[in-house]
């Protein structure tokens, strides 16, 4: 079986599952240099058919991750082209009129003037007639509708493929499938939880692995209404002039830094946003708006100060939220993805719950690897078990033989005997290798590796 999956809002990109393994995944971003690129991802399509040495009708599947696509993020490319001032911006002209004083507002007129009808597909026959501006905001039915025919329809032009072959796959199966399937976790019972800010209307979700059927089965999800912590963390991102969806880490990173009794005053803020109640949530149905609650609340606070409480509110939730459902559920396997399994330093503290015995997070468990999952879940609905990834390395190669490195301008060859040398050339502050292309080569991360065990010892 040969399954493409596309991923087409914040940092679009495809996989490539050929039998029972991923062969190839990457993001568009590698090809056009733009940061969380959100275009459609044609060049990653393209090179996935190409590394496979495959054309679109050898495929049996094309899946579109997510049932309710949103055509702004193409269209704009928003998460690479709005600034901090922009966010903050649609934080005032948009969101609190729209969720505060109930008013109705385009938001794609708001960002028109980073429409780019030139990129493709906008650019093609099946743009031509379409009214985006009369999409609305959230989508309806029919809008959801409309946008699914259309990338329907340039996936079938593009790839040439049968449009009965392309389907949709719900947001959260395609997190849970990647969790687990993804993990060398293969125990009968195993806990999958999910956990980002939206996606098909949900923020969240449970399942667990039936070993004796060899699929996963969904036991409870959670509203994007109810559970919003994923939320909290990235509108407080913005409130610390850092991008959202983009700089939460920065954030994270940011909390190690005070450890005083500011901390608990913030955290007491953000208890009174979301609590949890055993394994269900409950957000404060009294704040309409979190940005504006935010702008109201923490005003008198340094930013240390709440880049510190928000993480130990944050760590705190997911410890008793996992701790929890270790009750509920009597599992002691523990898989995580989606959004806010990027939180590295919870995720240490989630693994030191004494009931959990094994614990794994799949790398990068943000949308990018939506594909991967949507191609384990079709691969395991159909009877096929899926292999655990062996490396995220999934894309392409640079590697250059000697002769066509001596080719390169301004390059000079030197001859590494041992690792010191190498040190010796990081620590004067000298280039060893660049590579501004798609993949760093295995070899140079080779070399990393050993430059890391090198200035340890």
């Amino acid at each position: 079986m040969k399954i493409l999956a596309v991923t087409l809002e914040k940092c679009s990109g495809c996989a490539l599952m050929i039998d029972n393994k991923i062969t190839f995944s990457t993001s568009e971003e590698r090809y056009s240099r733009i940061k969380s690129d959100s275009s459609f991802p044609i060049e990653a399509i393209t090179h996935a058919l190409e590394f496979a040495n495959i054309e679109g009708n050898d495929l049996d599947q094309v899946i579109i991750c997510g049932n309710m696509l949103s055509l702004i993020p193409s269209l704009t490319n928003e998460y690479s082209t709005l600034s901090v001032d922009e966010q903050l911006k649609l934080m005032k002209d948009y969101w609190y009129p729209t969720l505060v004083e109930k008013k109705s507002i385009s938001f794609l007129e708001l960002i028109k003037d980073k429409i780019n009808l030139e990129q493709y597909p906008f650019n093609t026959k099946f743009a031509k007639d379409f009214d985006y501006f009369s999409l609305e905001n959230p989508y309806t039915e029919d809008d959801a509708k409309r946008v699914s025919t259309f990338f329907k329809n340039i996936l079938s032009d593009l790839i040439k493929i049968d449009q009965s072959k392309i389907i949709h796959m719900e947001h959260d199966w395609c997190h849970a499938a990647y969790a687990f399937y993804g993990s060398p976790i293969r125990d009968d019972n195993t806990l999958v939880v999910t956990a980002d800010a939206w996606g098909d209307d949900l923020s969240g979700s449970i399942s667990t692995f039936d070993k004796q059927k060899n699929q996963l089965k969904r036991i409870k999800e959670y509203s994007h209404k109810d559970f919003q912590l994923a939320r909290i963390y990235r509108y407080t991102t913005l409130y610390l002039r850092m991008l959202a969806n983009e700089h939460e880490y920065k954030v994270m990173g940011l909390a190690s830094y005070y450890t005083g009794p500011k901390r608990e005053e913030v955290e007491k803020i953000f208890d009174n946003m979301l609590e949890l109640n055993g394994i269900e949530f409950k957000f404060n149905t009294e704040i309409p708006d979190i940005f504006n609650f935010l702008e109201n609340n923490l005003g008198t606070f340094r930013f240390d100060h709440i880049a510190s409480g928000l993480q130990k509110f944050t760590e705190k939730i997911l410890v008793n939220w996992f701790s929890n459902l270790i009750d509920e559920f009597d599992c002691t396997s523990v898989v995580f993805s989606g959004g806010v399994s990027m939180n590295v330093k919870a995720n240490m503290l989630i693994s030191k719950i004494p009931k959990i015995k094994n614990f794994f997070v799949c790398g990068a468990g943000t949308d990018e690897t939506l594909p991967i999952g949507a191609c384990y879940h079709h691969a395991e609905v159909n009877g096929i078990i899926p292999e655990p990834l062996e490396t995220m390395y999934l894309g392409e190669n640079i590697v250059y033989d000697e002769s066509e490195l001596k080719n390169l301008e301004n390059c000079k060859i030197t001859k590494f005997v041992n690792t010191d040398q190498i040190l010796s050339h990081i620590l004067d502050n000298k280039i060893i290798a660049v590579c501004r292309v798609i993949e760093v080569s295995l070899q140079i991360l080779v070399m990393l590796k050993i430059f890391t065990r090198s200035t340890i010892q």
